[in-house]
């Protein structure tokens, strides 16, 4: 359901709506109340249809659906998301049309070993020729959570798969989530993760490893960040989450920090020049988040965070696809997929502008049925996270199983 709300509270709406589309909806709103969904479901059903080339986030309401990773590929989205133990893709030709969309159960955890318990953050990765699904899970313990891969073999992102089993960091196996690969424009490989220094309580950093293969590490981890600011240890000290984005020379990582059930859950930014991915004192750390929590009279976003990036069909767009709640209630219930464009500003870096809330209305990725052309406008500015350090503490499983 689209949310009605004041035009001029809204710069990114004014900017992107066209007055028609404006005059429709002002005239619905007048006629309807917003209703906030239980805290629990955080999905709602349209009662007013958007018009045509608009969507409202989130872009899965039929269920939570923490971690998303959305790709785009030979006219179809893929979508996967932490669903416990088991992982699912879906597929659909539009990005509202995940929920009726083909779903299939690609995998299932065994009912014992390493990977049969917390099945996270899934992601689907097209590297030379043939899909990979990376995933994280433990056999139950908190400490040993691991990385996993499973190789496609056919041609088919859904399935079936092959199990390639753990990926092994050598010299240094210790705890190890929300693993990444990057693959280079010369066709190096890499692959990014969240660990700690040894598999014990402590905060999570960012590591980054050689590939000689999608499902081989061959080389050490490097420790590329920390938890070092106020805005990455809140609830506790937590770099998670890596995505890469790469344009004209510089290599961006976007990660996760602070605690993921708090409500300031955020996105920060390393910075990449000189090409020299695996040696740490080649990265910059942005002193302030590049993503955050938000609230306005159009209404609030919090928890943002576990990202992915995706093109749009036309392939002129930048899409950022999260989760992020619409209560401060502390738990891991009630994170929903959302997905906003982003631009790029004058320096090669990405312009994340702030969350939106759901139920605002949007365009449709370019190139979608019922979209048309237009210019790239600016993003809505937000102002950065100000908080203090939180307490210590460590969940221990941030799923609804």
């Amino acid at each position: 359901m689209y949310k009605c709300f004041n035009r001029a509270s809204h710069a990114a709406f004014a900017a992107v709506v066209p007055i028609a589309t404006v005059a429709l909806l002002s005239s619905a709103c007048a006629a309807q109340k917003a209703v906030q969904a239980p805290a629990k479901e955080q999905v709602t059903t349209a009662s007013v249809a958007l018009p045509n080339g608009m969507f409202a986030n989130p872009i899965v309401r039929s269920r939570d659906a923490a971690d998303p990773w959305l790709t785009y590929r030979d006219g179809y989205y893929y979508f996967t998301f932490t669903v416990g133990r088991s992982i699912e893709i879906w597929r659909s030709t539009t990005i509202t049309g995940l929920d009726s969309g083909k779903k299939v159960t690609i995998w299932r955890a065994p009912a014992k070993g390493p990977n049969s318990q917390h099945v996270w953050a899934p992601e689907v990765h097209f590297l030379n020729g043939r899909w990979y699904v990376y995933y994280t899970a433990t056999d139950g313990p908190d400490a040993n959570r691991r990385q996993f891969v499973l190789e496609a073999t056919t041609s088919d992102p859904q399935g079936p798969y092959l199990d390639r089993g753990r990926l092994v960091v050598p010299e240094e196996d210790e705890y190890a989530i929300d693993g990444t690969v990057f693959q280079a424009k010369r066709g190096a490989l890499y692959f990014l993760w969240s660990g700690r220094e040894k598999s014990a309580r402590g905060p999570q950093n960012l590591y980054i490893a050689p590939m000689i293969s999608p499902y081989k590490i061959s080389g050490p981890r490097v420790k590329l960040s920390t938890p070092s600011y106020a805005w990455e240890k809140i609830g506790w000290g937590v770099n998670e989450g890596p995505e890469v984005l790469e344009r004209n020379g510089k290599t961006f990582i976007i990660y996760s920090a602070s605690g993921g059930t708090t409500p300031d859950y955020c996105l920060g930014m390393l910075t990449n020049t000189d090409g020299n991915l695996l040696r740490a004192e080649s990265w910059t750390k942005s002193p302030v988040p590049v993503f955050a929590k938000y609230s306005g009279p159009d209404g609030v976003v919090y928890t943002p965070g576990h990202n992915s990036f995706s093109k749009s069909p036309d392939g002129k767009e930048d899409w950022i696809i999260y989760h992020a709640k619409n209560n401060k209630d502390g738990t891991w219930g009630g994170r929903t997929a959302r997905a906003q464009r982003f631009t790029w500003n004058s320096d090669d870096t990405p312009h994340f502008g702030t969350p939106i809330p759901t139920g605002i209305p949007l365009r449709l990725p370019g190139g979608e049925a019922g979209t048309m052309p237009r210019p790239i406008t600016p993003v809505r500015e937000g102002a950065p996270v100000r908080s203090s350090r939180g307490s210590e503490g460590l969940p221990a499983s941030r799923t609804n199983e």
